[in-house]
């Protein structure tokens, strides 16, 4: 008792657990930004055109999408660090792959697409599983703090990962970002090999009925299935963001440069939102969450309005900072809420409901502001949004819903963790 009071006192990365997974995944993350920069420069410049860069991203995209609810149901099935490893093997393998044949000038795109679609199936299995990690590598009164850990480890890496990835690929070449890519995923396996957490292992009963557990919980809980339809909505209106709203900018208000700017507006609200998550506490989460997303329909407005590109800038990071603070209290509600033994199948539900929708939206984006012109597609998807996030606190479970102490059910503690 003594020693877990001295750990909830000096935070999360005094328990060598959770420092394992935490190096382990920053380095994930990095790799993960480092990706998209250096295959766009590569394809871009190197090998083929703005077409190719989308259909090896598309590849990626739809191996992810199919893999998700399998990966949920394997990660609930299996110890979950497992689950990682095997996944960031794979994304270890096809990003090296990828970077050897750029380096070599034999990258075709067939076997890109092939290579970036393993890359989209193995994050499928690799997001749910670490969805459902943290909470087993940490006290839990510091499952907060742990989330919003991992989240500014996330939020930095979406920072520095581009400029990391760019300044790679102009001095030794893109492919060679790609090998470094791959170096990081590989270097996270041997991290994940170290970790010690228990699993509480579960009869397996078949595939479609454990996925159908995993649907029961989110049925049995209007606060959660509510809020993942919020979310889809959230998403969809967020794609009118990036292709009429950074059109609109880039034509209209202050070209690239005052894109660019409103884009580091928002990278550093988001840092700066996962930051503060580290000390927020509440009673109410899903009352500030939702407040939160509704502050998204800030930039689409001030964009509509032709306001200046500073005044957009304020009004990004304002949305992404808001964005920053949720991620942490969402991830901790649900660790909280959801019992650790379909945890990931939750997860891997919410990641496939809150995106489906983003495909959708890219595409009809476009003829929305042809149809109804930019304005009003801004405006409307700034009013989908705040409606959207503001009407489910109608809702009397989502109102009232607190923090509990811990998981609704926590694994097993492993009385070994790693020694780092």
């Amino acid at each position: 008792m003594n020693l877990r009071k001295s750990r909830a006192s000096s935070g999360p990365l005094s328990d060598s657990r959770f420092r394992v997974l935490w190096f382990g995944q920053t380095l994930s993350y990095a790799g993960s930004a480092i990706f998209p920069v250096a295959l766009t420069l590569a394809l871009v410049q190197e090998i083929g055109s703005a077409t190719d860069l989308g259909l090896v991203l598309a590849g990626a995209a739809v191996g992810e999408s199919l893999s998700l609810l399998v990966g949920g149901v394997w990660a609930d099935r299996l110890p979950r660090q497992k689950v990682m490893m095997a996944a960031d093997s794979i994304r270890c393998v096809a990003h090296t792959f990828i970077g050897l044949r750029i380096v070599g000038g034999h990258a075709g795109l067939p076997e890109l697409i092939l290579a970036s679609s393993c890359v989209g199936a193995a994050t499928g299995f690799f997001l749910p599983a670490s969805s459902g990690l943290v909470p087993a590598t940490v006290a839990p009164e510091l499952l907060q703090r742990a989330n919003a850990v991992m989240a500014v480890s996330r939020r930095s890496a979406m920072m520095l990962g581009p400029a990391a990835a760019t300044t790679i690929a102009l001095t030794i070449g893109p492919g060679w970002a790609m090998v470094i890519d791959g170096a990081t995923f590989a270097v996270n396996v041997m991290m994940l090999s170290r970790l010690r957490v228990g699993h509480a292992a579960t009869p397996r009963e078949g595939f479609l009925k454990e996925l159908r557990e995993g649907w029961g919980e989110i049925r049995e809980r209007t606060w959660l299935w509510s809020n993942f339809l919020a979310h889809g909505c959230w998403n969809l209106s967020r794609t009118v963001y990036f292709t009429v709203g950074a059109a609109t900018v880039i034509s209209g208000i202050g070209g690239e440069v005052a894109w660019g700017v409103i884009a580091q507006g928002a990278t550093v609200g988001a840092l700066a939102g996962a930051l503060v998550s580290l000390r927020v506490r509440t009673s109410r989460p899903l009352v500030v969450i939702n407040i939160c997303l509704s502050l998204g329909a800030i930039p689409l407005a001030l964009i509509a309005l032709g306001a200046h590109t500073a005044l957009i800038a304020v009004g990004a990071g304002v949305m992404a900072f808001a964005l920053g603070l949720m991620g942490t209290l969402w991830d901790t509600a649900v660790q909280q809420q959801i019992p650790a033994d379909r945890m990931s199948r939750v997860s891997a539900y919410e990641w496939l409901l809150s995106s489906a929708l983003i495909p959708l939206g890219m595409a009809l984006a476009g003829p929305l502001a042809m149809a109804v012109g930019a304005k009003a597609a801004l405006y409307g998807a700034a009013a989908l949004m705040a409606v959207s996030s503001l009407g489910v606190l109608a809702i009397p479970e989502v109102r009232r819903l607190g923090q509990t102490h811990g998981p609704a059910v926590a694994e097993e503690a492993d009385p070994i963790s790693a020694g780092v």
